[in-house]
């Protein structure tokens, strides 16, 4: 039984080694698309910056139990700088992601530019939760 487990455990790390990592700023596919139309691969552009970052707030269970932390969030940011297709990469309790996607689709930003024009950029965003 013990030794299943361990096998289970070895192919979820090998399988999530095979996918590519994302980070803020890194290359996308060239067949990734948001509203019809391809993503930014900025080779040679300016990334999206973040110019304006409400706080999430707290959710009352995570507060109760005193969790800190960051939830990573993978965001696309559109043409006019607005937060789309928000997806949960890395967790903290559920409400604390919620939270945090909750508070990212209010971000705005400096759209990114690829040859001077504004695009659509796929990038990968923290979320910190800490108690004061």
């Amino acid at each position: 039984m013990r030794r299943n487990r361990l096998f289970a455990l070895a192919i979820l790390v090998m399988v999530s080694a095979l996918q590519p990592a994302r980070s803020f700023g890194q290359d996308t596919s060239d067949k990734e698309t948001y509203d019809g139309e391809a993503l930014c691969q900025n080779r040679r552009g300016v990334y999206p910056r973040a110019i304006y970052t409400p706080d999430p707030e707290y959710d009352d269970k995570a507060r109760k139990k005193k969790i800190e932390g960051t939830v990573t969030l993978s965001v696309i940011v559109t043409k006019e700088g607005r937060t789309a297709d928000i997806k949960v990469v890395k967790t903290l309790t559920p409400g604390l992601d919620q939270q945090a996607m909750k508070a990212v689709s209010r971000w705005k930003f400096e759209p990114a530019t690829q040859d001077g024009q504004l695009c659509p950029m796929h990038i990968n965003v923290q979320v910190q939760f800490k108690l004061y």
